[in-house]
C-alpha cells in the first residue's frame, strides 16, 4: 500500500517537472539551450542567511562560463556569478519550491532557462509542525562480531560507558541498549556507576530492553520465554529503584512466535521493537486478544549503512530526510498518527553516535529562518512511541506468527546444544513444581532451591540468536556448555525433590518403585527403572496385581514397566518382586512383523511398509515413496541465518534414503511391555541404526535413529520421514504455550521490509520447515497422526524431486552448514547423534495430539526405594495439583520471587474459554491474580484447598496463593 502511494507520488512529481521543463518558452531557442546546466554544491555546505532564507554556495557547470553573468529565479531572487578557477560560482536558496531559473548571459540570445529545485523544499507537508527523533542504539548479539568475552568487553567499555560519558556533557543526549543482559554485564564491571544509570533512566535518556536477551522465540519453551521477562523487566525493576522498562527488542531475527505479544503484554511491557519487516506501526495480537504496539523501521541498520542521513551537516540531513519522509504523509494521515518520525541509528555492536552539534545546527536554522519544518532531537524508542500513542492513533492490526526464516541455525545446526536447551526447558518447570510440592509437605521453603533454579533458568536462556559468527566455535561451545549445565542442574534438582517426596510415602515393603508424573493430567506410559540387583524381577501394584514389565537380555539391571493412571503432578507406587510373572498380552511377533491390540505392522526396506490401525480400521501410511520411519540425506547449501529472504531448500545432491538399502531386521527385545526391532545400514558419510519399538499396552510406536561416526561432511542434511495416507490434511504443531495450525495461525500478509538478499515478500503460510516444541500432527475428518519429536524443526511436504502430494511428516535431524559470517565457523557436528520420535494414530482431537506429543517428551521418573523404615505418611498414590480442564495446562508451580507464597501459572491450550477448578495439596488463605512477573493485580478472594477461575481462550494467567502463615 505504501509502495503504491510512493510510486504514484513520484510519477506525478516527475511528470510535473517534465511539463515545466518542456513548456518553458526559453527552451528550444537554440541547440545550446537544450542541455541542462548541472548545479554542484560545495561540501560541506557553505551557507549564510539572507533575510528569512539561507543561501548556499554552488557552481554552475557551464560550457563557457565567461559568457554568463548571473541567475534570476522566478521568485525574483538574483545572484551574480563569480568566476574562480574556471568555474562560475553562485549563491542559491536552500529552501523553496521548484521554480524557473534564468541563467543570464552577456548576449541576450544565449540566456538559458531550466527548472531549479532547492536542496530542501519549503513544503514539509504533514510533518511541518512535527519532530524527527534520532534514536541512537546499538544492536547486540551476545557474540557475533567475536567471542562472548570480546563482545562483552566491547559493549561495556566501548559502548555503554562512553554513552554515559556523553550524557554527562550533553544534557539532551539519549541512548538505548536492547537487553537487560547488557545492563547486568555493565554493573558487574562498574558497580560504582549504578546510581548514574538509574538517574539517566529517570531522565528518560538511557533505556534498556525489557527482555533478558534477544532469542529465537520459537526455540525456547514457554517458561523459558517467560523467564526472558523475569531476568529482564523484573530484574531491572528489583535492582534499579523500581525502573519499569516499557519496550522489548528482538531486532534481528525475522521470526515471531504466536504467544510472545501476550507474554509481553502480561508483563506490562507496552512496546516491541523489531525489524526486517515493512516499516510502520502495528498492534500485534496474540490469540487471546492481548497485544503489544510493535514498531519496525524496516531494517535496523539501514539508516547507518545505507541512508547515512547524518554523516555531513544539517543542510544535507534536511535534504536526505525530506526525501525519506515525503513518502510517509499518506500513511500518517490514514492512521491519524501525530507528526513524529524516527530515524534509528543502530548497527551491530555500534558505539554511541552523538549528533548534538548537527541537532543544534538544524534547530537553529529552523528558528532563525522561521521555516515551517520539524524540529530534530535525540530520543529513545520508548520516548518516540510515547509521542506516537496519542488518542485517536490507529495502528495497523496484525495477528499470527511469523515462522522463523533462520530456524536452521539452531536446531539442525546445533543439535546437541539445542537438545540440551529443550531438555532444560522441559525439566526446569518440573523441578520448580516438585520443589514446591516438597516445600509444602515440609511446611517450609527453607530448602527450596531458589538460587539453583534461578541460575539454571538463566543459563538455559543465555544463548541468543548469535550462534556462530567470528570465532564462532568458541561462542557455540560456550552456548552449549551453559545449556548442558542447565539441563543437568534441572535433572539434579528434580531428582532431589522426588527422592525427598518419596521418603514421605507410606511404603508397604521393600523394593518399592515410586513413579512420578510431572504433567497436569493423569496418564499411562513407560517407566524405566535402573536396578541395584540383577534380575529377574516382575512388578505388582499396591493391590498386588501384576503389571506389565520386562527386562532386556542385554542389561540385567534395567527394567521397563507399564504404569497406568499415574495422577497428575503426582505419583503412584509399584513394587519389585523376585522371579518371573507374565501378564496376558495379545500379540503376534515375528522378526519383521507384529500384530497387537492396536496395530499390525510389516517391516521392509527403510522402516514400516504397512501400518494398519486395528482400532480405527485405517491404513495409516502411504509408502510408495518412503517407508514409515525412513531416514533421508540430502544436500543443503544454506547458512542457517543471514540476509536471505526465504529458507534455503535442500537439494538432491548425493541424495540417499534407508528404503533404497536392503533391510536386515532383527527382533532385539520382546516382552509384556513392548517389542523392538533393529535395522542397520551405511550411508556415504555415516552409519545408521534404526530401531522401532511397538508398545502392547499403549497406542504408541517409538522410532530411535542413531547416526554413527558422522564425518562432518559439509552441506549435508538428514531427515526422518513418516509418509501418511493423507492428502490436503490439516497440519498442527505445538509452539510455546499454544497449538498452531498451518494456514490459520500465521500472519496473513508478506512481512515486507528487506535484506541485502531482497524483500521479504514470501507469505508466511508457505514458510517451512517450522520450529516446533513437542509434536506435529496431521489430520483429516476421520484420522489424525501425531509425531512426537525431540528435534527443533519439522516439515510436512516431501522435500525431494517430483514430490508426492500426500503428507510426509518429517523431523529435520541435523544439517552441516556454515555460519553466514564471512569469518564464521562450520557447523559440521561430527560424531554420534541419537534421535527419538513417537507416533500415534487416533481420531482427530487436539487434546489427544497435545497429550500424546507432550507426554512423549516427559517420561515418567522413578525413585527406587530398596529399603524402607515405614515412617512415611503419604498414601500409595497421590496427585498434588489437579486441573478439572485437561486443556488448561499447568505451566509451572513455584515459590514466589519475593516471600513464601506459591505461584501457579495456567495456559489454555485449545482456544476455548473455560471455567477450571484447581485442586491443591494443602490449605491456602487467599488467591491473587498477578501479572506474568508476579506483581499483584487483584485479589480474587478467600480460598482453601481448591480455587475456581475463568480462563479465556489461549490465555496465560498467573496466580499467587497466599498461605495461612
Amino acid at each position: 500500500m505504501i509502495a503504491q502511494s510512493i510510486m504514484a507520488s513520484r510519477i506525478k512529481r516527475n511528470l510535473h517537472i517534465l511539463f515545466v521543463m518542456f513548456c518553458c518558452h526559453g527552451f528550444g531557442q537554440t541547440d545550446t539551450n537544450l542541455n541542462m546546466v548541472a548545479i554542484e554544491y560545495v561540501k560541506p555546505y557553505e551557507y549564510h542567511q539572507e533575510g528569512k532564507n539561507l543561501v548556499t554556495k554552488a557552481f554552475l557547470d557551464l560550457e563557457r562560463p565567461q559568457d554568463f553573468k548571473g541567475i534570476v529565479l522566478e521568485s525574483g531572487y538574483t545572484s551574480n556569478l563569480k568566476f574562480e578557477n574556471g568555474k562560475a560560482w553562485v549563491w542559491l536558496p536552500v529552501f523553496g519550491k521548484p521554480q524557473t531559473m534564468k541563467i543570464v548571459a552577456s548576449k541576450k540570445h544565449a540566456v538559458k532557462e531550466q527548472l531549479f529545485k532547492p536542496l530542501v523544499t519549503s513544503d514539509w507537508g504533514y510533518f511541518k509542525e512535527g519532530t524527527f527523533h534520532i534514536i541512537s542504539s546499538s544492536h547486540q548479539d551476545i557474540a557475533w562480531m567475536d567471542t562472548p568475552d570480546y563482545c562483552r568487553h566491547e559493549r561495556v567499555n566501548d559502548i555503554i560507558a562512553p554513552a554515559l560519558d556523553i550524557m554527562k556533557k550533553d544534557g539532551e543526549y539519549r541512548f538505548g541498549m536492547e537487553q537487560a543482559l547488557n545492563l547486568k554485564e555493565f554493573i558487574e564491571e562498574f558497580p560504582e556507576r549504578k546510581e548514574e544509570v538509574i538517574q539517566r533512566h529517570k531522565e528518560g535518556r538511557f533505556t534498556w530492553g525489557a527482555t533478558y536477551n534477544q532469542p529465537y522465540e520459537g526455540m525456547q519453551t514457554g517458561e523459558q520465554l517467560v523467564r526472558e521477562m523475569y531476568f529482564g523487566k523484573r530484574w531491572i525493576k528489583d535492582n534499579f529503584d523500581g525502573i519499569g522498562e516499557e519496550t522489548a527488542f528482538n531486532t534481528d531475527v525475522p521470526g515471531r512466535t504466536l504467544q510472545f505479544p501476550q507474554i509481553l503484554a502480561k508483563a506490562d511491557v507496552e512496546n516491541l521493537f523489531v525489524s526486517r519487516m515493512r516499516e510502520g506501526f502495528y498492534e500485534w495480537y496474540s490469540p487471546d486478544g492481548s497485544s503489544v504496539l510493535t514498531y519496525t523501521p524496516g531494517n535496523y541498520g539501514w539508516a547507518v549503512i545505507f541512508y547515512k542521513l547524518f554523516e555531513e551537516d544539517a543542510i544535507e540531513a534536511m535534504h536526505k530526510i525530506q526525501n525519506r519522509v515525503e513518502m510517509w504523509t499518506d500513511y500518517y494521515k490514514e492512521h491519524n498518527l501525530p507528526p513524529h518520525f524516527a530515524i534509528v541509528i543502530s548497527n551491530d555492536a555500534s558505539g554511541p553516535a552523538n549528533y548534538g552539534n548537527l541537532i543544534k545546527e538544524w534547530n537553529k536554522i529552523v528558528s532563525e529562518t522561521g521555516m515551517a519544518m520539524p524540529k530534530l532531537r535525540h530520543s529513545t524508542v520508548s520516548g518516540f512511541l510515547s509521542e506516537i500513542k496519542r488518542p485517536g492513533a490507529k495502528f495497523e492490526q496484525l495477528e499470527g506468527s511469523r515462522p522463523n526464516l533462520w530456524a536452521y541455525i539452531h536446531g539442525p545446526g546445533h543439535y546437541e546444544a539445542v537438545t540440551a536447551s529443550r531438555k532444560a526447558g522441559r525439566l526446569l518447570p518440573s523441578a520448580e513444581i516438585f520443589g514446591t510440592v516438597d516445600a509444602l509437605l515440609k511446611d517450609s521453603f527453607e530448602d527450596y532451591p531458589q538460587k539453583e533454579l534461578s541460575r539454571a533458568f538463566e543459563e538455559s536462556i543465555y544463548p541468543d540468536h548469535g550462534w556462530g559468527g567470528k570465532n564462532g566455535d568458541v561462542t557455540d561451545s560456550i552456548f552449549r556448555s551453559k545449556l548442558e549445565f542447565a539441563a543437568n542442574e534441572a535433572d539434579r534438582i528434580l531428582d532431589s525433590s522426588l527422592k525427598s517426596i518419596s521418603d514421605k510415602v507410606m511404603i508397604k515393603g521393600n523394593n518399592a518403585i515410586v513413579v512420578f508424573n510431572d504433567l497436569s493430567w493423569d496418564r499411562d506410559g513407560l517407566v524405566t527403572v535402573v536396578l541395584e540387583d540383577n534380575g529377574p524381577f516382575y512388578v505388582i501394584d499396591e493391590k498386588g496385581k501384576v503389571v506389565p514389565s520386562q527386562m532386556p537380555d542385554t542389561n540385567g539391571k534395567l527394567l521397563y514397566l507399564h504404569a497406568s493412571k499415574v495422577p497428575a503432578i503426582g505419583y503412584k507406587t509399584y513394587y519389585l518382586k523376585k522371579g518371573r510373572r507374565a501378564v496376558a498380552t495379545n500379540k503376534t511377533v515375528l522378526p519383521n512383523s507384529l500384530t497387537n491390540q492396536f496395530y499390525s505392522i510389516q517391516l521392509g526396506d527403510g522402516g514400516i511398509e504397512h501400518l494398519y490401525d486395528r482400532v480405527l480400521d485405517e491404513e495409516v501410511l502411504n509408502t510408495t515413496r518412503f517407508s514409515g520411519g525412513d531416514v533421508l540425506t540430502l544436500g543443503y547449501n544454506g547458512n542457517g541465518a543471514g540476509e536471505f529472504t526465504q529458507i534455503t531448500e535442500p537439494n538432491m545432491q548425493d541424495y540417499d534414503k534407508m528404503s533404497d538399502h536392503i533391510a536386515n531386521w532383527s527382533l532385539t527385545s520382546d516382552g509384556d511391555v513392548f517389542a523392538e526391532f533393529k535395522n542397520e545400514t551405511k550411508f556415504k558419510h555415516t552409519g545408521i541404526v534404526q530401531r522401532i519399538r511397538m508398545y502392547h499396552h499403549e497406542k504408541k510406536i517409538d522410532f530411535f535413529i542413531d547416526l554413527l561416526d558422522w564425518d562432518g561432511t559439509h552441506n549435508r542434511e538428514f531427515r526422518f520421514a513418516l509418509p501418511l495416507q493423507m492428502v490436503g490434511s490439516r497440519i498442527k504443531y505445538e509452539v510455546p504455550m499454544a497449538i498452531a495450525e498451518v494456514g490459520k495461525s500465521e500472519m496473513k500478509e508478506a512481512p515486507g521490509g528487506w535484506a541485502w538478499g531482497g524483500s521479504y515478500d514470501q507469505k508466511p503460510v508457505t514458510i517451512k520447515p517450522r520450529e516446533v516444541m513437542n509434536y506435529i500432527s496431521s489430520e483429516n475428518d476421520d484420522l489424525a497422526v501425531t509425531l512426537g519429536t525431540d528435534v527443533a524443526l519439522a516439515d510436512w511436504v516431501d522435500p525431494t524431486r517430483e514430490a508426492v502430494d500426500y503428507t510426509v511428516l518429517q523431523g529435520i535431524l541435523m544439517a552441516s552448514h556454515k555460519s553466514c559470517h564471512a569469518e564464521g565457523n562450520w557447523y559440521h557436528q561430527a560424531g554420534d547423534h541419537h534421535f527419538k520420535f513417537s507416533v500415534a494414530s487416533h481420531v482427530p482431537d487436539d487434546r489427544l495430539s497435545y497429550e500424546f506429543g507432550v507426554g512423549s517428551n516427559h517420561p515418567f521418573r522413578a525413585v527406587l526405594k530398596k529399603n524402607t523404615d515405614g515412617s512415611g505418611t503419604l498414601p500409595q498414590e497421590m496427585g498434588f495439583f489437579k486441573v478439572s480442564e485437561p486443556m488448561v495446562r499447568i505451566s509451572t508451580i513455584k515459590k514466589s520471587e519475593s516471600g513464601e507464597d506459591v505461584i501457579v501459572r495456567l495456559v489454555e491450550m485449545e482456544g476455548k474459554d473455560r471455567h477450571a477448578t484447581i485442586s491443591l495439596p494443602t490449605q491456602f488463605q487467599e488467591l491473587i491474580r498477578t501479572n506474568l512477573i508476579e506483581e499483584d493485580k487483584e485479589s480474587l478472594g478467600k480460598i482453601s484447598k481448591s480455587f475456581n477461575v475463568d480462563i479465556g481462550h489461549n490465555s496465560i494467567d498467573t496466580y499467587k496463593l497466599i498461605s495461612k502463615k
